[in-house]
């Protein structure tokens, strides 16, 4: 700037000058600083990565190859067959605290039909959430008179399956989604869950593409899509979220006598005399807890206003 003011450079010759300084200035205040911080950042970033323990993930897992995805078949789940199922106290409590329902007491045989009834609200799909390992509960829940301790892990899809209200499918075909990468028979699910005919008279068989998220299936086809891909395994308990809400009363009562007939032990909800009148055992909740127990014919004239 003196150079500037004694006329010995030009304006454009200054502003040039300072902004090259400053940019020098940037530079080496931005070198010295890496150059101080170096070995500090290498003392942290050493230390982190010995608390986190990232060198046990990046090791390389024999017969695992990351770039093509390969890798060896998971060890097939040792199936306990079931005999009994007992819920005592049980109760389902959600992530945020809440509790679904409260203070369940219930057994189910093996090939038992056993169906939950009540208002919207009621508890109904937490019930069955939780007996199905994707919620938390408390209280006791036997298999065969032993403790589920690891619901998560005990609750599996080859020993338990579960079909939501509102199922979500693969956009590939009928088999895919029943299969879902696994040997399973696709063939006596679909049977089972009333969709042969159905496919047959869409004329593509298990082959059948159902469109990006089944959208060339009705709402009860995808119901028996969801049923029979938890059938496919071979399940040991069927629980069944209001499956049958989309069916006509025919298609309704062949699918609970297909499942009589296969022996699965159910435990479902609906709201339709149809099923109702078939159940084993009929659990009636309001507010989240339990009113009543037993048949239809032993619960309708009491109970008869909240079935359709």
């Amino acid at each position: 700037w003196v150079l500037y003011l004694m006329d010995h450079l030009s304006a454009a010759a200054t502003l040039v000058s300072v902004a090259t300084l400053a940019s020098a200035r940037w530079f080496a205040w931005t070198t010295a600083s890496l150059v101080s911080q170096l070995p500090s950042a290498r003392v942290w970033t050493r230390r982190t990565v010995a608390m986190t323990g990232a060198a046990g993930y990046s090791r390389s897992v024999a017969g695992v190859d990351l770039s093509t995805g390969a890798a060896p078949a998971p060890t097939p789940a040792p199936r306990r067959a079931l005999r009994r199922l007992d819920l005592a106290g049980f109760s389902a409590v959600h992530e945020d605290g809440t509790v679904g329902v409260h203070g369940v007491d219930l057994s189910v045989h093996r090939g038992e039909l056993v169906l939950v009834l009540g208002p919207v609200g009621s508890g109904k799909s937490s019930l069955l959430r939780a007996l199905a390992g994707i919620v938390h509960h408390t209280g006791e829940l036997r298999w065969n008179g032993e403790p589920v301790t690891d619901p998560e892990v005990f609750l599996r899809p080859n020993q338990v399956g579960y079909v939501a209200q509102l199922p979500r499918v693969l956009s590939g075909t009928v088999a895919d989604n029943i299969r879902l990468g696994h040997e399973v028979d696709p063939v006596g699910a679909v049977r089972t869950a009333q969709l042969d005919h159905d496919l047959a008279m869409a004329g593509g068989g298990l082959g059948l593409v159902i469109g990006h998220k089944g959208t060339r299936l009705s709402g009860g086809q995808l119901q028996r899509l969801a049923l029979a891909r938890a059938l496919a395994p071979r399940t040991e308990l069927l629980i069944a979220d209001d499956v049958s809400s989309a069916l006509d009363v025919t298609t309704e009562l062949a699918l609970w006598q297909a499942l009589r007939g296969r022996g699965v032990t159910v435990v479902g909800s609906t709201s339709k005399r149809a099923a109702l009148v078939q159940a084993d055992r009929v659990l009636v909740l309001n507010a989240g807890r339990p009113v009543d127990l037993g048949t239809w014919a032993e619960l309708e004239d009491r109970w008869g206003h909240l079935a359709g």
